[in-house]
């Protein structure tokens, strides 16, 4: 496996570095994947893939961001035969642009059909839930059912954190799909939200340690199966599911149009649905798209039954993502709204 570096201006390959070559994939046994986290997940499909396969993979692994900032730096120049993202808007704008090739994996029979692009120009591997996180130890946890507005108003609202929609990707794509389903009322509700107290973390990581260590009593928008790699270390955190919906993140695989590599492309998008590496899916917290592959004890145990799903446009997601998160970004993260009497500070 050949790796990429992501730094904070560059992206440096260090077999590039070694050999002093341009960096690009001209091995005839190569394959270039790029992949949004988990990243133990695709390390370990893609050792997996070389090993069964006999194909050296160079791999990119980052943020959804950064793994589409690289590709639009690359655009007339591309290097990249496999992405892997963590949001459907990503893959739907690359198919928009016209830079996917269309493939119909060996055993897509054996996945939901709404997972997966109508026309093949992607593929749903996996998905997770974006919902709210509290501590069990907290007041918001023993309510039998929570919902998205309980921690828009108090006593929840001054306690509780959501990630910047700008910054994560999961909680952007909850954004979008939340604005769909509530439409203008989203923004008098999250601007009294804010008034209430409601905070924001810059990091899915920063959120959830200040749910760990106490700072906040509930996360607002966060992706499930981070929650749930964590309470395996932590019993005080809880994932819970609103009884209105939860927004559903899927990962979709998609192949580039301009690979130099179709058939080795082909061959690692089939071993993604294949039952070992949906298995490991599963084990990383996801939700697998292969039928009769059971996700984990940790994600069983946090459903009391399937949490209904909010309905997502996907071409109608994408035309307003990028309107939706500036304004938000302009008019909530960042506006001076004044605070409600009981929460200002002396």
């Amino acid at each position: 496996m050949r790796w990429t570096l992501w730094l904070p201006a560059v992206a440096i390959t260090l077999t590039a570095l070694i050999s002093g070559c341009s960096g690009s994939a001209s091995d005839d046994n190569t394959l270039v994947v790029y992949s949004a986290g988990p990243r133990p997940l695709i390390e370990h499909i893609v050792r997996e893939f070389e090993t069964r396969q006999g194909v050296e993979i160079e791999l990119f692994a980052a943020t959804t961001g950064q793994v589409m900032a690289k590709l639009e730096a690359e655009r007339y120049r591309n290097r990249a035969d496999v992405v892997v993202f963590a949001s459907e808007l990503a893959a739907e704008a690359l198919k928009r642009d016209g830079r996917l090739r269309p493939y119909r994996p060996a055993e897509i029979a054996r996945t939901p059909d709404d997972w997966h692009d109508p026309d093949g120009y992607f593929h749903a591997t996996a998905a997770a839930l974006v919902g709210i996180a509290v501590r069990a130890d907290r007041a918001v946890a023993e309510a039998a059912e929570i919902d998205w507005s309980d921690l828009m108003h108090p006593p929840y609202a001054e306690r509780a954190v959501m990630l910047s929609p700008s910054r994560s990707g999961a909680t952007g794509d909850f954004l979008v799909n939340f604005a769909q389903v509530r439409g203008e009322a989203l923004w008098p509700e999250f601007i009294e939200a804010r008034s209430h107290g409601l905070d924001f973390a810059a990091a899915n990581s920063q959120a959830i340690g200040g749910l760990a260590t106490g700072a906040y009593d509930a996360i607002l928008g966060v992706v499930d199966y981070l929650v749930l790699r964590q309470q395996e270390r932590n019993a005080d955190l809880e994932m819970r599911y609103p009884a209105s919906g939860a927004a559903m993140v899927r990962r979709p695989i998609v192949i580039l149009e301009e690979t130099r590599a179709p058939d080795r492309a082909e061959a690692f998008v089939d071993f993604y649905f294949s039952e070992p590496a949906q298995q490991a899916v599963a084990e990383h917290h996801l939700i697998p798209a292969r039928d009769g592959v059971d996700v984990n004890p940790t994600r069983q145990a946090a459903y009391t039954g399937v949490p209904p799903v909010l309905e997502l446009n996907r071409s109608k997601a994408l035309a307003a993502q990028n309107r939706l998160l500036r304004q938000f970004q302009l008019e909530v993260e960042r506006a001076r709204i004044p605070r409600s009497p009981r929460n200002r500070q002396p």
